[in-house]
């Protein structure tokens, strides 16, 4: 039946690694996303659609600018790489500055309403009875010297009001020219010419990352160059996750291959559990790939982390070789109850992940559950008909360290360590802090997020992640509770709480702005002074002739104004974007009491949802040891189900003390490293409670299997991702307390089954 049992896993993992070898001879599938590590649930569908819309605008925009003191120079370089880009089908033109033929379009679009269209300067004018201050600037532009008076435009605009509303539409900064359809900035003494368009494809894709990476190259000699897009940010996430992957992988790997022939002097023990851990690994991702299709970086690096744990099973079944066990059936029998109850604990303690609502650590749980299970298979299955190693005898001064051990256990330990551990517990907690700001989790590379400064600084625009989501039963509604959204933003913008903001409203007023406009028009402009101007000027003149209302949809199929579309989420509910909000307090207020106007801030959202999962993540912590209990309590009892859980327990709960002694706050991921940290605990005691003496094998077995998880997830406390580097050292610091107070788990009598 064993023979059976090992030949049916010897196809399973035969299958596994087929199918690993045809997903990735084209190259593994990744997903580098990050923000997938994240809550996926909101509270509202309509801020939902919106984020999403400008989320998908926003992270495949690309703005390139290349600067030399030589404009040619400049210009080649932009030339070379928007060629490259659109050979390699990544790049589809597309600017939010609008080009001369943009300008035609949108002053077509805009003329037959220029009867109802005024700027917010000349409505204020008018409304405070100032149109003598309009009839003065008609006389200077058409008398003035550069005057901008044209006989057409003066018998059908007489005030010369439309170029004024052209003026003060919300459309980039002057200082941005077109030339041959490419921006082009001069600032301090250099010349940066732009190539700006949107990604073809996911910018998250690792394959198009390198797809771009390629077309991209290296400037020219004197030429600098400054990024602004999601896909340098994501590139640069995905490689740094990778690499710490494959470093961790590699020290795992060399460390416990160390460690394996430090101890037993034999390769045997060496390459079985290489293989042990080769054929979690392959199994696991092959039923992530099976399920996902994907595997995200963050398995990724939690699978180079598993192989600490996979290891367990290996290191706890050949440390029997230092005991009495003569064969390889008799060492399994020895460690068989113990790996056992450990793999089904450290598994529970996984898949609580699963109850998590981040798509991510639902396949890290996935990916983690069935590496375990694959590596403890391997063990039981093959490992009695691979194993011919025979019994040596234990070193003397490991026997010494363990009879320390023991004598410290039977002894006052227990007390001086619960004293300690009071000690501890009373310092940490009060200097323990909560930092749930989503922006301190994840790792922007420093130089990116200098060159998109400078580069927003050099186009004038500034956008923030913030914005106000307006909704009406249509768009007229949409507009016009825009409008009265935009009274309460000027005062912000005055008082320095934000650089300003784009609204459809601002770009196609109200319908009824815009009758209103013209009665005002009417009242304060053309009854009091059109005769006069008429006089002035020696020539009839005729008020401007009243024609259709201007529309969203006019605007919209003149394709003159890029960010339009990007703003009309769906009819009756728009965005207002928002420019460099430093006070997100005061600009929220704006909001207050209008109908139909919400104020988002997706960074604050994640934020808070972080702080709920938080709080979540603890009572993961006590389902761990609900689904556990019942397990240990069948092995060793009620009684025995408090020596068993109660060190990790308590292991948890030292941990954000002394994290806390040390500077780092408790954060979503620190919790979620003590939900792994304490069912692995659970396995030190449960290994030391199936022994009850101590013996100096199990100590050598368990402080195997700590070094190599310490090795493992400690080594996460060295990731560039904040979120990873709190988890790891959650586990950094959980993993080896665990260990430490896991001996008293001896006083616990296992039941006979």
């Amino acid at each position: 039946m064993r023979r059976i049992a090992a030949l049916l896993w010897l196809a399973v993992v035969c299958a596994a690694v087929l199918h690993v070898g045809l997903s990735v001879r084209h190259g593994l599938p990744l997903d580098s996303d990050l923000m997938a590590l994240l809550p996926t649930e909101k509270l509202d569908g309509a801020v939902r659609q919106a984020e999403e819309a400008i989320n998908a605008r926003l992270s495949r925009r690309l703005i390139v600018l290349f600067g030399a003191a030589d404009p040619a120079l400049a210009k080649e370089a932009a030339e070379g790489l928007e060629n490259r880009l659109r050979e390699a089908g990544l790049l589809t033109p597309g600017s939010d500055i609008p080009d001369g033929d943009a300008i035609k379009r949108l002053g077509a679009a805009y003329f037959p309403a220029r009867a109802g269209l005024l700027s917010q300067d000349d409505r204020r004018r008018l409304a405070e009875g100032h149109g003598e201050d309009l009839r003065d600037r008609a006389l200077g532009q058409i008398f003035g010297f550069g005057g901008l008076g044209d006989g057409r435009l003066l018998a059908r605009d007489p005030f010369f009001l439309f170029p004024a509303f052209l003026t003060g539409l919300p459309l980039p900064p002057s200082r941005v020219r077109l030339e041959e359809g490419r921006p082009v900035i001069e600032d301090k003494g250099l010349t940066w010419v732009g190539v700006t368009g949107m990604l073809t494809g996911d910018s998250t894709s690792l394959s198009v990352q390198k797809r771009f990476a390629q077309a991209f190259g290296t400037p020219p000699a004197g030429v600098r160059i400054l990024r602004l897009g999601a896909i340098f940010y994501a590139s640069a996430g995905a490689g740094s996750a990778l690499a710490l992957s494959t470093a961790i992988g590699g020290v795992s790997l060399l460390a416990t291959a160390l460690l394996l022939l430090a101890i037993f002097r034999s390769a045997r023990p060496l390459l079985l559990g290489l293989l042990s851990i080769g054929v979690g690994l392959a199994v696991a991702l092959s039923a992530c790939l099976l399920v996902f299709g994907t595997l995200h970086v963050a398995a990724q690096l939690f699978g180079a982390s598993l192989i600490g744990i996979a290891a367990d099973y290996s290191l706890l079944y050949f440390a029997q070789i230092f005991s009495p066990a003569a064969d390889a059936r008799q060492r399994l029998r020895q460690v068989l109850a113990g790996i056992t109850l450990g793999m089904a604990t450290t598994v529970i303690g996984y898949l609580t992940l699963a109850l998590s609502p981040f798509p991510g650590l639902r396949q890290v749980a996935m990916f983690s559950a069935v590496g375990l299970v694959a590596a403890y298979l391997t063990v039981i299955l093959w490992f009695p008909r691979l194993d011919r190693l025979a019994a040596k005898p234990l070193a003397p001064r490991l026997i010494r360290a363990a009879g320390a051990v023991e004598a410290f256990w039977r002894g006052r330990g227990p007390l001086l360590l619960g004293l300690a551990a009071l000690a501890v517990a009373a310092a940490g907690y009060r200097l323990l802090s909560i930092d749930d700001d989503v922006r301190h989790q994840q790792a922007l590379a420093p130089d990116l997020t200098i060159q998109q400064a400078d580069v927003q600084r050099l186009l004038g625009w500034a956008p923030s992640t913030q914005f106000f989501l307006v909704e009406g039963a249509d768009d007229e509604q949409a507009l016009q509770r825009e409008e009265a959204l935009a009274e309460r933003l000027r005062p912000a913008v005055a008082a320095g709480a934000l650089s300003g903001w784009i609204a459809p409203a601002g770009l196609v007023p109200s319908q009824a702005r815009q009758a209103s406009d013209r009665a005002l028009v009417e009242e304060r402009l053309i009854r009091p002074y059109l005769p006069d101007l008429s006089a002035k000027l020696g020539m009839p003149l005729t008020a401007p002739q009243a024609g259709p209302p201007l529309t969203l949809q006019a605007v919209l199929d003149s394709r003159a104004i890029a960010l339009l579309p990007a703003m009309l989420i769906a009819p009756g509910r728009h965005v207002v974007l928002l420019q460099d909000a430093k006070d997100l307090a005061a600009t929220a207020r704006a909001a207050d009491g209008l109908a139909g106007v919400r104020f988002v801030d997706p960074t604050g959202e994640i934020s808070a949802v972080l702080a709920a999962y938080r709080e979540r993540a603890v009572l993961l912590m006590a389902a761990s040891l609900l689904l556990m209990a019942p397990l240990v309590a069948w092995r060793y009892g009620a009684r025995g189900t408090l020596f068993v859980l109660g060190p990790p327990a308590l292991a948890i709960l030292l941990t954000p003390a002394l994290l806390a002694l040390i500077g780092l706050p408790f954060t979503f991921f620190t919790a979620l490293g003590l939900v792994l940290a304490l069912s692995i605990g659970v396995d030190y005691a449960v290994f030391c409670a199936e022994d009850g003496r101590l013996a100096p094998v199990t100590m050598l077995g368990v402080t195997l299997a700590m070094s190599t998880a310490v090795l493992s997830f400690g080594l996460l406390a060295v990731s560039d991702i904040e979120g990873m580097r709190t988890f790891g050292a959650a586990m950094l610091v959980a993993v080896p307390l665990a260990w430490a107070m896991a001996p008293l788990a001896a006083l616990a009598h296992k039941r006979k089954r």
